[in-house]
């Protein structure tokens, strides 16, 4: 018993904020290598959802608002695609919020700014819908694996400006705002990906993990 207790090896490693990448991983099969899509990726390491799976051989695109930390894409994950570019359903120049240097909040909504009494500091830069941004690299027209959004309250429109049809992610990481299921279960943001049938089958910290009616399949099988 007491070697059971305090001898039995234990692992706990994760990068995601809230261990996210770890069901990531365990959803997907076993040794699958695919295409992802981080918007509002803020560091290569540090509270990635897709830092796990770009050491397991996966590649895709990294887009965040801040400039200087798409550099440090470039430095530490430079087999991926790395984009400074706000996105939206909108295009051109746009204002945005951020606390300061390297900050973990970064928003288009100055609601949400306001709503936190930071001193947040107004910048500009691009806009571009996630299509568009897509369609400009090398993975144009290829089916998403994993989508992960993280736009500090404009996820939802983040999400709009993705042509499903074309791009159809299999796994939606994408962060809610309320601990109570009950209030997710109302915003706008769970009945559009309800729309588009996709189903709730992971919910970690702030985040929901959502898959498609391709991927609903899949789970089942592996079942």
């Amino acid at each position: 018993m007491l070697r059971k207790l305090y001898l039995t090896k234990t692992k706990a490693t994760h990068f995601s904020q809230f261990a996210e990448d770890i069901s990531i991983k365990r959803l997907f099969r076993k040794g699958d290598t695919g295409f992802f899509v981080d918007v509002g990726c803020f560091h290569p390491k540090k509270y990635s959802n897709t830092w796990m799976l770009y050491k397991a051989g996966w590649r895709g695109i990294n887009v965040d608002i801040d400039a200087i930390k798409i550099t440090g894409f470039d430095l530490v994950r430079p087999l991926d695609t790395n984009i400074a570019c706000a996105v939206s359903n909108k295009e051109g120049e746009i204002v945005y919020y951020t606390s300061g240097f390297y900050s973990l909040t970064a928003t288009l909504d100055a609601d949400f700014a306001e709503k936190h009494k930071r001193a947040f500091i107004k910048k500009k830069t691009t806009c571009k819908p996630l299509t568009k941004i897509i369609d400009e690299t090398k993975y144009k027209d290829r089916q998403i694996d994993f989508l992960s959004v993280d736009a500090e309250a404009h996820d939802l429109e983040v999400l709009k400006s993705l042509d499903f049809e074309r791009y159809q992610p299999r796994l939606i990481a994408v962060e809610t705002h309320s601990p109570v299921f009950a209030d997710i279960e109302k915003s706008p943001l769970y009945k559009y990906l309800m729309s588009m049938e996709y189903s709730l089958v992971g919910w970690c910290g702030l985040t929901l993990l959502v898959a498609s009616p391709q991927m609903q399949q899949e789970l089942k099988e592996k079942r």
